[in-house]
């Protein structure tokens, strides 16, 4: 088949790179415009937008796909399909209409549960045991469409947001290649979601990645497995800010109070939660540092921990 490929973040890079090696030919690349990234927000091209110039691919940028000149461009390309791995753009219909076999999301979770933009991260901060990877034809609504196939994986209690991705990919590599034959063959049945079953996974901001010290254990940990590696789940230390990217619950023998805290037998940070719950920090991040093991933050920082003796969840 024709097809137009629409993706940003290296997620969607990876689902690319299975295209480019198939007998399927990739007639153009819609990927975001060039952005800020990193300490010195050194502009990038993104993951998607490398391979599709590293493959001698056409890659089309628009900040909307509104504009008539970019409707009119992917019409003259008369592709068979549109697929959509996290792009990370509101896509219109007129777009969707374009080719022939219509528009294909590969969406992270087992819809109808966590439509939207974060449904990895939803996945794991909410404690589910499973989610995979579903094959839907797109509609105007958000994650709405009908699914064509759905492929489970476990969420193990030791997953965060790298390793999950991780095993999507690995879903992918088996499925992607073999569902888009049967899609070109018309063997796939689509199957209505059930809304009054859909939940939501909005855009990460700042208010989700700041860590609640009020909550148990189990929660902050999950949160922080669900922010790790791309983003980090912070708190405050002072008026410094501290990214938190691996941690572990533990027992709270020191008794310590939400938020207080003591150093575990082995030498590593360890931070009191509610309900007498307790967190082992294992990588850390002090604003504008590298990521380090908690020993070396101890090490470091250890007259600011004494006389903090607290992580807070607003600057002090």
């Amino acid at each position: 088949m024709n097809i137009i490929f629409a993706g940003t973040p290296q997620f969607a890079a990876d689902h690319l790179k299975l295209l480019v090696d198939s007998q399927h030919k990739i007639k153009c690349i819609l990927t975001q415009p060039d952005r800020g990234s990193g300490r010195g927000k050194k502009v990038m091209p993104s993951p998607v937008k490398e391979i599709g110039i590293n493959n001698g691919i056409e890659v089309l940028q628009p900040n909307s796909l509104k504009d008539e000149s970019i409707v009119r461009s992917l019409e003259s390309l008369k592709p068979d399909l549109l697929l959509v791995v996290a792009y990370g753009l509101l896509i219109p219909k007129k777009v969707l209409d374009i080719a022939k076999r219509g528009s294909i999301n590969v969406h992270a979770s087992i819809l109808p549960r966590w439509r939207g933009a974060a449904p990895i991260e939803y996945s794991i901060y909410s404690g589910d045991n499973e989610s995979g990877i579903s094959y839907m034809r797109m509609t105007e609504g958000l994650d709405e469409g009908p699914t064509l196939e759905i492929h489970k994986c476990k969420i193990e209690k030791e997953d965060d947001l790298g390793t999950l991705e991780s095993k999507f990919i690995e879903l992918s590599k088996k499925t992607l290649l073999n569902f888009l034959e049967k899609f070109e063959r018309g063997e796939l049945k689509e199957t209505p979601q059930e809304n009054s079953k859909a939940t939501f996974a909005p855009k990460i901001d700042s208010d989700f990645q700041k860590i609640d010290w009020n909550c148990v254990s189990n929660e902050i940990d999950q949160k922080i497995r669900s922010l790790n590696p791309k983003y980090g789940a912070f708190t405050f230390l002072g008026n410094k800010r501290v990214k938190i990217y691996k941690s572990s619950p533990t027992e709270n023998t020191s008794k310590l109070g939400p938020g207080k805290i003591g150093i575990s037998e082995d030498g590593k940070l360890l931070v009191g939660c509610s309900q007498e719950t307790a967190i082992k920090i294992d990588t850390v991040q002090m604003e504008g540092k590298s990521v380090i093991q908690s020993e070396e933050f101890i090490r470091g920082y250890r007259s600011l921990i004494t006389q903090e003796d607290k992580f807070d969840s607003n600057v002090q």
